[in-house]
C-alpha cells in the first residue's frame, strides 16, 4: 500500500510538470498514509528525477520525518489540511501560471460555470499572506481552504485537494482552467 501510494506521488509530480502546473521544483505533494503519517515531495527535487523512495514520510501531528531527504516546507500546510479535513486524502500545491496571476493580485478566484461552481462554490478564496514555510503561511491557507476544495495563496500560488491523488489532480487543472478562462474571456 505504502509503495503505491510513493510511486502515485511520482507519477502525479510528473503530471504536473506535463500539464505545465509547476516550474522547475517550485510546488509540493502530498498523500494521507493514515491517521499519524502523511507522505510529501521532498524539498528541491527535479519532479522528473524523483522516485518513489524519495517521498518523505512525515508525523502529521509533530512534522517529525523520517529518512535523510528533508520534505518540502510547506509540509505544514499539508498536515494542517489533513488534521481539519478527515475527507482528504491528497493534497497538491502549485505556482500555476494562471492562479498565480490571481495570487500575485491577491485577488480571490470567481467560477463563472456551474460545473466548476459545485465543485468550488461561486468564488475560490483567497488566503491572507505569509512568508513560505511559516506558521502564518500554514493558518492562512489552512483556514481559507477550510470546508472547500481548494484556494488561492497570497503572492505564492493555489492549492488544491481531494479524496484521493486523482480527485486533488483533477481539482488543480480545472482551479487552472478556471482562471485562464477568466482572465483569457477578458482580453481581445
Amino acid at each position: 500500500m505504502e509503495l503505491e501510494l510513493r510511486e502515485k506521488l511520482v507519477a502525479y509530480g510528473n503530471k504536473l510538470v506535463d500539464e505545465g502546473l509547476v516550474q522547475g521544483t517550485w510546488g509540493n505533494l502530498s498523500i494521507r498514509l493514515d491517521e499519524t503519517y502523511m507522505l510529501v515531495t521532498p524539498s528541491g527535487l527535479d519532479y522528473r528525477r524523483l522516485t518513489a523512495a524519495d517521498m518523505v514520510k512525515v508525523n502529521l501531528k509533530t512534522l517529525e520525518y523520517e529518512g535523510s531527504l528533508k520534505p518540502t516546507s510547506e509540509k505544514g500546510i499539508h498536515a494542517g489540511i489533513y488534521l481539519r479535513r478527515p475527507d482528504i486524502h491528497a493534497v497538491i500545491h502549485t505556482h500555476s501560471k494562471y492562479c498565480s496571476i490571481f495570487a500575485a493580485a491577491r485577488k480571490p478566484l470567481p467560477v463563472e460555470t456551474p460545473e466548476l461552481e459545485a465543485i468550488f462554490g461561486k468564488e475560490i478564496p483567497l488566503a491572507k499572506y505569509g512568508s513560505p514555510g511559516t506558521k502564518k503561511l500554514m493558518e492562512h491557507t489552512v483556514g481559507a481552504f477550510g470546508d472547500g476544495l481548494g484556494c488561492i495563496m497570497t503572492s505564492h500560488g493555489m492549492i488544491c485537494g481531494g479524496d484521493s491523488i486523482e480527485a486533488a489532480f483533477d481539482h488543480c487543472c480545472k482551479m487552472e482552467s478556471c482562471a485562464e478562462n477568466y482572465i483569457e474571456s477578458r482580453w481581445d
